[in-house]
């Protein structure tokens, strides 16, 4: 049994229709044939998301992934020039 592949665009109109209220999840859910749990899921996926898109910017520097992308490009910079030193 393949599993349905849903878009993005999917999963934020389901978290979308769970936040409005209109709806119980019950019948949202099963008008989208997914379960409760999965809802939920999506939900807090879009929530997350959105608390990142309005947080606070200005502090600059604190960025844990860019900070650690920062530090895994000059480690990967230092070990190449350990090794072309080693070559010759």
């Amino acid at each position: 049994m393949n599993r349905k592949k849903w878009s993005n665009e999917e999963k934020t109109t389901i978290a979308l229709e769970m936040i409005k209220g209109i709806d119980s999840v019950a019948s949202i859910c099963a008008r989208h044939g997914i379960s409760a749990t999965q809802a939920y899921k999506w939900q807090e996926q879009f929530l997350s998301g959105g608390r990142l898109a309005v947080s606070d910017q200005r502090r600059k520097g604190v960025d844990p992934l860019r900070d650690e992308n920062r530090r895994l490009k000059e480690s990967a910079g230092q070990q190449a020039l350990i090794i072309e030193a080693q070559k010759n």
